[in-house]
């Protein structure tokens, strides 16, 4: 009892340790997942729309990026509060076109990154993709824009934009909206602005004319969050990089989900294993000559059967011995 006791704790601390080892890998691998399908509904939404559809959604948020000529990061642009919400607004209905808060998806190749952005920088958006920082023109392109996209680092549900800081000069980023593709090349990289040098931060976050920027923000130091991370970059001619084949969106989705792969197989294995167990067992029981082995209770109980030896059969017994022993003396 001891022993299955013992057995059994022993496998319920393997399990609970490995689920805390492995809980950050799976809940990336889910939210990568997760996001997967969330672009991938966003792209049948934009499949369905018409061309007066781009034309009028082109034309809506043109016109929201000229209501102000400055970003502005130091409060809520709406002035909303806590009770309000963003839905109310004006700027939920610019570039929705699947209703449910996504205007379109940023991909950044070198870090393996491709995120929903959504309308706002609500906590639950953070969590699980990119927010619009709603004082900042919307990402559309053009001149004398100049959009800010800010998501969590070192999440442990969610990988986001932890390897943000891996990005260098000239390399590039994408932001997909609507029907449009825009690619990004990073020209300048500010490590460690304090959060709260709003001076700062909008003198790095600033409109400049002529200029197409779209900059990626977020905290740093990694885990301390003391300052902000920007990564800004300048719109290049977007020339179908990302464009891919067939066999490379299946080598892209291994890659992605590998860890849910890993783990669905682990479970095949155990259960085979375990199955496998459970009838060699139910074998070796029902083997023949099993079941006619008789019992170590029962011989000892027959034994226990036989009949006392009489004092008359034992003095006869003694005296043959006795006499077997003279014969064998004389010889």
């Amino acid at each position: 009892m001891k022993r299955k006791l013992s057995t059994f704790l022993f496998g319920l601390l393997f399990l609970v340790g490995f689920g805390i080892l492995a809980y950050p890998t799976i809940s990336n691998q889910w939210n990568t997942y997760r996001q997967s399908q969330l672009i991938s509904n966003y792209d049948s939404a934009v499949r369905e729309m018409t061309e007066e559809d781009f034309e009028e959604a082109w034309a809506a948020a043109r016109s929201y990026n000229q209501t102000f000529e400055k970003n502005s990061i130091r409060s809520d642009v709406f002035g909303l509060e806590e009770s309000d919400s963003l839905e109310n607004t004006e700027y939920w209905g610019v570039l929705n076109a699947a209703g449910d808060g996504i205007m379109g998806y940023v991909t950044i190749p070198k870090i393996h990154v491709r995120l929903s952005i959504y309308h706002g920088t609500d906590e639950d958006v953070l969590q699980t993709g990119v927010g619009h920082l709603n004082g900042t023109k919307l990402p559309i392109g053009g001149e004398s824009n100049h959009s800010v996209l800010s998501a969590h680092r070192g999440l442990p549900s969610a990988k986001l934009f932890t390897d943000i800081d891996q990005l260098m000069e000239k390399d590039r980023f994408y932001v997909h909206i609507l029907n449009e593709d825009f690619a990004y090349e990073v020209d300048r990289i500010l490590p460690m602005v304090e959060k709260d040098d709003y001076d700062a931060l909008e003198d790095a976050l600033k409109i400049e004319e002529g200029q197409d920027y779209v900059t990626l923000f977020t905290c740093t130091p990694y885990g301390v969050n003391s300052h902000r991370l920007l990564v800004r970059g300048h719109r290049v001619p977007y020339d179908g990089e990302l464009e891919s084949t067939p066999v490379d969106s299946m080598v892209q989705a291994i890659q992605n989900y590998y860890m849910l792969y890993l783990l669905l197989g682990l479970g095949i294995t155990a259960l085979i294993i375990l199955t496998m167990r459970h009838v060699m067992k139910k074998k070796k029981s029902g083997q023949p000559g099993a079941a006619n082995k008789p019992d170590k209770t029962t011989v000892e109980e027959s034994g226990n059967d036989r009949q006392p030896e009489t004092e008359e059969k034992r003095q006869s017994r003694n005296r043959k011995s006795g006499h077997k022993n003279r014969e064998e003396g004389k010889s």
